[in-house]
């Protein structure tokens, strides 16, 4: 008798040769366990083989819902009948189990948590010499490692006392943050405007006491 398998999808894993005829389900909870110590990313089970379900079946797809949940991840189940879907919604388990009509459509939920996770690369600055030693760096947007930190660094490096406006600002990386760490080591470091957010950043780097913040 064939087991189940897990596979890497690459932004997600998929149940594969779910076997429903055993009444053993142990292993299914022992290998979600062990890809999920390797890598922690969203599940996927797909019925499109399966024309009913029972309540061993049902207990089963609760118990791995509850392992995904506890590792802050989710159990989609895909391609599902008619007659499975009126179950669920019977056992009112469509209110837990994250169900789409098709896998497609699973991995466009994907495409869309990461796009609404991660902050517009959009990060723009503007420099200023106010004096022989002395240049104000005007930021926007969301300062993140990158090619456009990378020339902002070489801009600044001749420059011993460099005044940061963060005014419009939205976030910062940890790359972002080191590089303010190791300009206040050799220059004169000043920022203005920063949001309490970033502050908060500031403090938990131990960065606070090196940067004069106005």
């Amino acid at each position: 008798m064939a087991e189940c398998v897990v596979e890497d999808r690459g932004s997600y894993f998929q149940i594969t040769d779910f076997n429903l005829d055993t009444e053993d389900f142990h292993y299914i909870f022992q290998k979600i366990e062990d890809v999920l110590k390797t890598k922690k990313q969203d599940m996927l089970l797909s019925l499109a083989e399966v024309g009913v379900l029972y309540s061993s079946h049902l207990a089963v797809l609760v118990r791995i819902h509850q392992l995904m949940h506890k590792n802050n991840l989710r159990f989609a189940i895909s391609d599902v009948s008619p007659e499975i879907k009126n179950l669920l919604q019977i056992t009112q388990l469509d209110s837990i189990l994250s169900i789409y009509e098709t896998i497609d459509d699973f991995k466009n939920s994907l495409k869309l948590s990461n796009v609404k996770q991660q902050p517009e690369m959009n990060f723009e600055w503007q420099i200023s010499q106010t004096g022989d030693d002395v240049i104000n760096i005007v930021c926007k947007g969301n300062m993140f490692s990158g090619e456009q930190l990378d020339k902002l660094q070489e801009r600044i490096s001749d420059f011993f006392s460099i005044v940061f406006d963060f005014s419009n600002l939205q976030s910062m990386d940890s790359d972002s943050i080191a590089l303010l760490d190791k300009l206040a080591d050799s220059h004169s470091v000043s920022i203005t405007g920063a949001n309490a957010e970033l502050v908060e950043q500031f403090r938990q780097k131990l960065i606070y006491g090196k940067v004069k913040l106005s």
